[in-house]
């Protein structure tokens, strides 16, 4: 798979992507309310590193028609879909007492999103949950940036993902596969971070269930400076600033309850601002 070849697995099958990335500093978790489904267990100087950008460059529209988007967004740019879909039943079933209930048991596997490296890392849901979403220390897994998508067998997980209302929009010869995904807040300032590195693939829809999530996008045009061994993160803090404002991708943060389209092969990047569940309809 190239590069550009993107992150998801071949196939129409439902994907778990569980994302992992280092942290630093010891866990000291608060209880939280019921508005975020209990994923937001943040302690003192536990705050998120990264704010959201100054100003949205992707357009947000609400009640948009399938003739709108096939001809304003579906080839052409992104765009921020808002009430499209009512899908409370599907937030309510992802808090994090509900899925550790119902799939605390179940493995996962981790593999890291670096291109030159291919670490796999078993292990149950629960601890993944438990121990791998809050802070810790980043030498424990060396420079490996791990998540989990779709090479396992995700039948048992089938009574979550059919309360799922996808974007009712679809493409002409394509097919939908799904992508689950759980993954920690962008951390603080010692460089660590949570989120997917610049890649392409095709066209897909990615809607946040709660948290926030912050995505950098470029033209398929237009390949953006990055390592490809490196966190997004580290390209914010290292690469972004020192970019002509003609160099900057189009950005924007994705609230919950937002779903995000992506053209076919449109470079994007995501950076988590809290922990975050989401979930991709990408068409292939």
């Amino acid at each position: 798979m190239p590069r550009g070849g993107g992150l998801m697995a071949a196939g129409a099958r439902l994907q778990l992507l569980l994302a992992l990335w280092t942290l630093a500093g010891p866990a000291r978790p608060v209880a939280a309310d019921a508005s975020d489904g209990g994923w937001q267990r943040r302690g003192p100087g536990a705050a998120a590193a990264v704010a959201e950008e100054e100003r949205c460059a992707v357009e947000r529209r609400a009640d948009l028609s399938y003739s709108e988007f096939v001809q304003h967004y579906a080839f052409s740019r992104p765009v921020i879909l808002q009430r499209l879909t009512d899908n409370s039943r599907f937030r309510a079933l992802c808090s994090r007492e509900k899925l550790l209930a119902s799939f605390g048991d179940s493995v996962v596997r981790l593999s890291t999103a670096n291109t030159y490296s291919y670490r796999k890392v078993d292990l149950p849901f629960q601890e993944y949950v438990e121990h791998l979403l809050h802070p810790q220390d980043p030498t424990s897994l060396g420079n490996d940036t791990l998540y989990f998508f779709g090479d396992n067998n995700f039948s048992e997980w089938a009574s979550l993902f059919q309360h799922y209302s996808p974007p009712p929009f679809s493409l002409l010869g394509t097919t939908a596969a799904y992508s689950f995904g759980v993954a920690a807040t962008a951390g603080n300032s010692t460089g660590a971070g949570s989120g997917v590195p610049f890649h392409w693939h095709g066209p897909g829809f990615s809607e946040v269930v709660y948290g926030r999530k912050r995505w950098f996008l470029y033209p398929p045009e237009k390949t953006p400076e990055f390592h490809p061994n490196k966190t997004t993160l580290a390209w914010l803090q290292d690469v972004y600033p020192a970019l002509a404002p003609s160099e900057r991708p189009l950005e924007c943060t994705v609230q919950a309850g937002e779903v995000l389209y992506f053209p076919d092969r449109w470079w994007h990047a995501t950076l988590n601002l809290d922990t975050s569940v989401f979930i991709s309809t990408f068409l292939s």
